[in-house]
């Protein structure tokens, strides 16, 4: 853009489109974004998110009143975040000794603010995107947890069947190992979204995180203790299947604490216990087992194949055995051989 025309021997200066700091209320932006949000139909667990990260950002910003919404300034926040901040250390009962976030948290963050900036650039509060520049960090520990068998063999032998609350938590954990449903998915699933005839689960637009609807299969064993609930419980077909014993919905903040109970019981360490991790348990197990990323990605709900991918290298060590069973050459020569040994002499 040009800095200046002459007209008749004058100078014209252009004005700055940027918006002064003092005329910035971004508590009050944030709130205006996340209503904006809602009003579009977002999640309320999307706009829980939003709230997070935007508010532990506005808290940062509103210490540094000299500070402008910047690059420099994004970037000093994200340097901060890396470098010193003490993990957990805004969390009301956690607490950790760690030093800085993670790469993927960095562009939580990141993804968070963008979101954010870009409607301030088209309700014309600020001028552009101070986020543009800033490419996302590289995530050299692209790695999450996953269980063993044996975890997992453990984790279904923990709870007490034979009472209610044991047989709902065994009868959750099957269905986050055959489907890999998100743990809000899973708790908010009601009786109807279940067709006990073609064994299928409807995930509801409402209650997805794409908030798509989509069809997830359900195998015959997971089936069967999902109606051993139902009859247990003697619901209606529009009740909420997980509930407590009072009748309400189960959270899934209770149900993933139940979990870290379970764990302790039974001795399952070195791994994250959470219903995420169930997630991830059925993701690989499908891939080893011979299924294929695009169908996973299907069932899980991504949004693109990219982040199903992320679950390929972890079948790797696969890969030879896969390959004995399915190698061109070894079943070309196999089947010749068994021809050959089944042809007849002729006299």
């Amino acid at each position: 853009m040009a800095k200046s025309q002459t007209n008749e021997g004058r100078k014209f200066n252009f004005k700055s489109r940027s918006v002064p700091r003092k005329n910035i209320d971004l508590q009050a932006e944030i709130e205006r974004f996340l209503a904006a949000k809602r009003s579009e139909g977002r999640s309320e667990r999307t706009i829980k998110t939003y709230r997070q990260a935007l508010l532990h950002f506005n808290g940062w910003y509103a210490e540094r009143p000299d500070a402008a919404l910047t690059t420099d300034t994004l970037r000093g926040y994200f340097d901060y975040m890396k470098n010193e901040k003490q993990k957990w250390d805004d969390h009301p009962t956690n607490s950790s000794e760690v030093i800085g976030v993670s790469a993927r948290s960095l562009n939580n963050l990141r993804r968070n603010l963008n979101v954010l900036f870009n409607f301030l650039v088209s309700e014309r509060i600020i001028a552009q995107n101070p986020l543009a520049s800033i490419k996302p960090f590289i995530d050299n520990e692209d790695t999450f947890a996953v269980f063993s068998d044996e975890d997992v063999l453990r984790l279904l032998e923990a709870p007490n069947k034979r009472v209610y609350t044991g047989f709902r938590d065994y009868a959750m954990m099957l269905v986050l190992i055959d489907t890999g449903l998100r743990i809000n998915e899973l708790t908010n699933l009601r009786v109807s979204d279940f067709d006990m005839t073609l064994r299928q689960i409807t995930v509801r637009p409402e209650i997805a995180k794409t908030r798509t609807t989509r069809i997830v299969p359900i195998s015959i064993r997971t089936l069967k203790t999902v109606l051993q609930l139902v009859d247990f419980i003697n619901v209606e077909s529009s009740d909420y299947l997980f509930l407590t014993q009072f009748g309400e919905r189960y959270m899934a903040d209770t149900f993933a604490k139940m979990l870290k109970q379970y764990a302790k019981r039974v001795g399952v360490t070195g791994v994250r216990v959470s219903p995420h991790t169930f997630r991830h348990y059925m993701a690989v197990k499908f891939l080893k087992s011979g299924g294929d990323p695009f169908t996973l990605m299907r069932i899980l709900g991504h949004a693109d194949i990219s982040m199903t991918n992320r679950y390929v290298k972890y079948t790797n060590t696969d890969i030879q055995t896969q390959h004995d069973k399915a190698s061109p050459v070894q079943n070309l020569i196999d089947s010749g051989n068994d021809r050959k040994r089944g042809r007849k002499k002729f006299m």
